[in-house]
């Protein structure tokens, strides 16, 4: 990928909230994980009307993620190298692309299961460099100071996705079967300009010692970095597993409202929830990040995340279920915002592309196993059990952060000196 231009770095940045970069950004990548959300939903519900299978649906669906995990830390290694607008730009070009195939093999009447498969791999690979080079972008168009309000409002803006593409891709989705994924191409379009509007300039670091290691040596030299460093090491652990316990709770919890006798729009408010405590939690994730070190909040957050989902496993009352998720989740954007600026504080600049990828792909490295563990936990023991196991390992999961004394001792963020 070659360079937008020849840019420089400005370090006369504007505050958050008058910065047109910033804005940029944020809306342009709102739209485009709105967008994902649709074609998330309308791909396996293309699959299921094509074939009347669950199995290739669950193919189809995780294509994406497959993508992004089979590619992540390939990824990483070249936005290092990379100036992050061009990084963005074609990527997102790369997946418009693969989606407008699906919308013309539709309109054609030659849409395949292999081709929903491919194209969904092709847009997860290109993700895998989108999210880390949006991710850097972000860092560099905001002041340090302001860092950890950046990377809160990004979490509201995973709320604000939920909350909005998964209905209004069933809407488009009722319209016609490739709308959602149409709409998919348009947002990451959207996204491409975005990016090209930005003036803060993007360049990727200069390598150490003048020149780049062969990128074979430099993706062993990632994930060394944050094997090796006593933070990164227990949170992918710790988040890998915990990642993979509320994945597979939120299809047993589906199961369970379902046999509790819930309507579909209830166990829909379900996730409504959620999405309503991750942007409530956004809001003042900024503040509680200023004033509490990232280690309480981090403590705190996945304890009461473990403690939530355990307790739904015990409670019938419907509107308790809500509430105990709506309070697992609101503190989940200042805890992920505090970890990701810690991470961006104590990473090299030369190495960033490479550290946000390697995370990134370990803590989904087991997400497409846990639906289907989940699901056969149901099969196995019923959906109480099964609900009861996996909230009990999200909580087991949450409190080994409070035996980890690095994690325990992360300080707070505004004593963190970059490097």
């Amino acid at each position: 990928m070659t360079q937008v231009g020849d840019e420089a770095l400005d370090t006369k940045r504007p505050a958050l909230w008058r910065n047109r970069d910033f804005e940029l950004l944020m809306v342009g990548n709102t739209l485009n994980g709105i967008g994902s959300r649709m074609s998330g939903l309308a791909f396996p519900l293309l699959a299921l009307w094509m074939t009347d299978n669950a199995a290739i649906a669950g193919l189809v669906g995780g294509a994406v993620v497959a993508g992004m995990v089979i590619a992540g830390i390939p990824a990483g290694t070249f936005v290092d190298r990379w100036n992050r607008r061009s990084a963005m730009v074609w990527s997102a070009l790369v997946a418009a692309a693969s989606y407008a195939t699906v919308v013309l093999a539709y309109a054609a009447d030659l849409l395949t299961i292999a081709q929903l498969v491919v194209a969904g791999f092709v847009v997860g690979a290109a993700e895998a460099v989108f999210s880390p080079a949006d991710t850097l972008a972000t860092k560099a168009v905001v002041p340090p100071e302001e860092l950890s309000t950046a990377m809160s409002v990004m979490q509201g803006r995973q709320g604000v996705t939920g909350l909005v593409g998964p209905p209004l891709g069933g809407v488009l989705f009722a319209v016609s079967r490739s709308l959602p994924v149409l709409a998919d191409v348009v947002s990451y379009l959207v996204a491409v300009v975005a990016a090209l509007l930005v003036r803060t300039p993007l360049p990727a670091p200069p390598p150490d010692g003048g020149e780049h290691e062969p990128p074979l040596q430099a993706m062993r030299f990632g994930l060394k970095f944050v094997w090796r460093h006593d933070v990164l090491r227990p949170v992918i652990v710790i988040a890998t597993l915990l990642n993979f316990a509320v994945n597979g709770f939120m299809l047993v919890l589906i199961v369970v409202l379902r046999d509790r006798h819930v309507e579909p729009a209830g166990i829909g408010l379900a996730e409504t929830a959620i999405a309503v405590a991750t942007i409530a939690g956004a809001v003042v994730a900024g503040a509680i990040l200023k004033k509490v070190p990232a280690g309480q909040v981090l403590i705190v957050g996945s304890v009461v995340l473990g403690a939530s989902l355990i307790a739904c496993a015990f409670v019938h009352s419907y509107p308790l279920v809500l509430l105990l998720l709506v309070a697992g989740f609101l503190l989940t954007p200042a805890l992920n915002a505090g970890f990701m600026t810690y991470v961006m504080l104590i990473t090299p600049e030369a190495m960033q592309g490479r550290v946000q990828s390697a995370l990134m792909t370990c803590v989904m490295g087991m997400s497409p196993l846990a639906p289907a563990i989940g699901g056969l936990l149901v099969e196995w023991w019923g959906g109480e059990a099964a609900l009861a196991a996996l909230g009990g390992l999200a909580f087991i999961v949450a409190s080994l952060v409070v035996l980890a004394g690095p994690l325990r001792r992360m300080p707070l963020l505004a004593d963190v000196a970059a490097v």
